[in-house]
């Protein structure tokens, strides 16, 4: 049984690196019986600079779509074997460019009749294999550059987080929670204030009573994050004192509650929220932007209420 037939999807990288490891391995073998001192792994690279002449390592891997560490490797290679040598570039010392040595040159010859024969293998591969393989990989290489397998992941990852975090309107017995969840990152990052204790204190009567929400997050069966939705008027809702335990960070616990308030706040019909977030709070700053919030305009002043500052950013329904 070929296990990694078997599975799939799941193992293309694999099956992909084996094939590259079955026509490696066959093509060093030609090299070998062929006499000539090369290794497959450097055709592309050597091709690049037999074309270009000389290029910076920067251009290189960009122009392959390889790593700078991977580029370096080949070359330190090759330039061991006296097919490359390197040196500064005159007019940006950073820069390291890369070119064939006369003996580089040389082997050209000796090499271009064997790529022809790799190249009518191959040709004769893929007829055989009855698919327009070199379509599909162009094809491939095209969504993976418009789209890496990185982002395509994580997307997923998030989706799937995100669907196991349930959101629930406040509860006195919640009360407990707002307050430790929140004294949690504030003691972390700052002071708690007399505003702050406030509200820990007091969330019912300052948040719900005065027309506001609170909002928490439930994963697994654990409350593990919360925030709150103040009334300013009947057009402004304040999103603040959003809070997630440490270790429930990078479950996406606070997307979940940002897009539940948002939600919250629409159907109450006002046109806009607004919040104070801090430099120092890096994760929030990002969630805010990806949402679609944005710096309070200069036109709109807030006096901020914490020794701590903020920035105040705004979204418009």
């Amino acid at each position: 049984m070929d296990l990694l037939r078997k599975l799939g999807p799941l193992a293309i990288a694999s099956r992909l690196r084996r094939l590259t490891e079955w026509l490696y391995k066959d093509g060093a073998r030609i090299y070998q019986e062929q006499s000539l001192d090369f290794e497959p792994r450097w055709f592309s690279l050597f091709y690049l600079l037999k074309e270009s002449g000389k290029i910076s390592v920067t251009q290189a891997a960009q122009t392959l779509g390889l790593t700078h560490p991977a580029i370096n490797q080949i070359a330190g290679e090759m330039s061991k074997r006296g097919l490359l040598e390197s040196f500064t570039d005159k007019k940006d010392k950073r820069k390291r460019i890369l070119q064939l040595t006369p003996k580089g040159k040389k082997a050209f010859s000796s090499l271009e009749p064997v790529w022809k024969d790799f190249e009518s293998a191959v040709s004769e591969l893929l007829n055989e294999a009855g698919s327009d393989f070199l379509t599909i990989v162009g094809k491939l290489e095209d969504e993976l550059k418009e789209k890496g397998m990185y982002e395509r992941i994580s997307r997923r990852i998030k989706e799937r987080q995100l669907r196991k975090v349930s959101i629930i309107d406040y509860r006195p017995h919640f009360k407990k929670y707002f307050r430790s969840l929140n004294l949690e990152w504030l003691k972390e990052y700052f002071e708690v204030e007399k505003e702050d204790e406030e509200l820990l204190s007091n969330p019912y009567e300052k948040i719900i009573k005065t027309g506001g929400f609170i909002l928490f997050a439930r994963l697994e069966g654990k409350i593990v994050g919360t925030t709150a939705l103040i009334k300013h008027d009947e057009f402004t809702y304040e999103l603040t004192k959003m809070a997630v335990t440490r270790k429930a960070l990078g479950h996406q616990v606070g997307r979940k509650l940002a897009l539940a308030a948002i939600e919250k706040a629409k159907n109450s019909g006002v046109g806009r929220i607004v919040l104070l977030t801090n430099p120092r709070l890096t994760a929030a700053c990002n969630l805010y932007h990806s949402l679609g919030f944005v710096k309070l305009a200069g036109d709109q002043p807030w006096v901020i209420p914490y020794r701590r500052g903020g920035i105040p950013m705004s979204l418009d329904l």
